[in-house]
């Protein structure tokens, strides 16, 4: 992971409840409608088995494809195209920012999207996320190993 020296931000840092809140959303926002797509697509594609009702490999495959393409899509197109914000962070007044306060790139949105699977690492549960709730600068593991920081706007 990145050290994390203090940023050269001035803004407050966004607290871990309105980050949560902003991430569940937003997965809501692009996953509803990449399970949808993914799980049509499947079927098309051959996708139940007939005994069990499970969908076979090949199905299973395209849909993680489709969602994990949806995510990492939405994220970082938002983090990046958008001022650093998602649907959710505009809602809320935050934003995504580098330790220096610049926007983010797009390579910088690939590590922090990459992140987020990190912090599921330990047994599934969200410990990375957790974390921001009690680190200094209030970064995730996704934070720091990218440079970033989630900052309130006016």
């Amino acid at each position: 992971m990145q050290a994390s020296s203090a940023p050269a931000v001035s803004a407050p840092r966004a607290g871990w409840w309105v980050r949560f809140f902003a991430y569940f959303v937003d997965g809501l926002i692009f996953g509803i409608p990449a399970a949808i797509v993914g799980g049509i697509l499947s079927a098309l594609a051959g996708g139940m088995t007939s005994s069990t009702g499970e969908m076979n490999g090949g199905a299973l495959a395209l849909f993680y494809i489709i969602f994990f393409g949806a995510s990492i899509g939405y994220y970082v197109y938002f983090w990046t195209q958008r001022d650093g914000q998602t649907i959710m962070n505009k809602a809320l007044n935050i934003k995504v920012v580098r330790m220096d306060g610049s926007p983010i790139t797009v390579g910088t949105g690939v590590v922090r999207w990459i992140g987020y699977l990190v912090n599921d690492i330990i047994f599934g549960i969200p410990v990375g996320f957790i974390w921001a709730a009690f680190d200094a600068n209030k970064q995730g593991w996704h934070d720091k190993l990218a440079g970033t920081i989630v900052v309130k706007t006016p």
